[in-house]
């Protein structure tokens, strides 16, 4: 098994928080496409952009393992369904312990 992960912020770029609907839409698409997860936590961390700003966020984070490598594209789709649906600029995935900011 392959375990990947993704933080997605509770609010969007705006600092408006997501509805109970959007989190369950995450969690049927999990369900739907990888059989389950595990997580949904709330996970707080800071970032600095190249100007050296400093942006400090709250995240739920979801794990899920992939039984094969071949499922790793449809990881990365519903990653970028992800940053689009909950209206990000970037988000932060892991596929088996490497990291990497999806963004525009």
């Amino acid at each position: 098994m392959i375990k990947t992960l993704i933080l997605v912020p509770i609010q969007d770029n705006e600092g408006q928080p997501f509805s109970p609907k959007d989190w369950d839409e995450l969690e049927q698409k999990l369900l739907s496409s990888f059989g389950g997860y595990t997580g949904g936590e709330m996970i707080s961390g800071a970032w600095a952009d190249s100007t050296g700003t400093v942006y400090r966020d709250t995240s739920r984070e979801w794990r899920v393992a992939l039984n094969s490598w071949l499922q790793v594209p449809e990881w990365l789709a519903l990653a970028n369904w992800t940053r689009t649906h909950f209206r990000q600029i970037a988000i932060y995935v892991e596929i088996a312990g490497i990291p990497e900011i999806i963004g525009e």
